[in-house]
């Protein structure tokens, strides 16, 4: 075998287990969040009752549940479980930004609403499942048609967090006052 034989075969075999280490590293990443035994439902259900709000401590440079949360945003957050139907959130609109967002189980974000979606003060949202929502619909009354805002869930458990900023430190209590308000209720579909 000739050398320059040699160092093609070399390099193709080289080429070859990169390629494959950047393939498993790569579906090695994408796998970690469905294998996490610390996933952020986990991590919520230690310190909350499903269906109920929980006010987060203020955020601190050594707290380790939400990093990098902003000490001037007081958070509450709702675990919910699609099982029993969908569940109704309702949320003060605070003097200054306040957001609503959902999150799927694993923690990623599905849906947001500010404080700009509010209706009198209020921010509010019938998250379901795609299953529901086509029952909610079926139900409608072309007459009357219902003015929630229904957000599909992509599955079944997750959690809402209602996020209010304080522009100021003494008014970081109102703020907490405000996000403790977030109310999660199951609705069983209507029959």
């Amino acid at each position: 075998m000739s050398g320059s034989s040699r160092l093609g075969t070399l390099a193709t075999l080289l080429a070859a287990t990169l390629i494959l280490a950047a393939l498993v590293h790569l579906i090695v990443i994408l796998l970690v969040p469905h294998f996490a035994e610390r996933d952020a439902y986990t991590r919520l259900a230690r310190a909350s009752e499903r269906d109920a709000t929980t006010l987060q401590p203020r955020a601190a440079p050594t707290e380790r549940e939400f990093p990098y949360a902003d000490p001037a945003v007081a958070m509450a957050i709702c675990r919910f479980d699609l099982a029993n139907g969908p569940v109704r959130i309702t949320a003060p609109a605070g003097r200054g930004f306040t957001s609503l967002s959902f999150h799927t189980a694993h923690g990623q974000s599905f849906y947001a609403l500010t404080d700009k979606a509010a209706a009198q003060d209020t921010i509010e949202a019938v998250l379901a499942t795609p299953e529901d929502i086509r029952e909610l619909e079926a139900q409608d009354d072309e007459e009357d048609p219902s003015h929630d805002l229904r957000v599909q869930a992509p599955e079944r458990q997750g959690f809402v967090a209602l996020r209010v900023f304080s522009e100021e430190p003494s008014l970081y209590p109102a703020a907490e006052e405000l996000a403790k308000q977030l109310v999660c209720k199951t609705e069983p579909l209507p029959r």
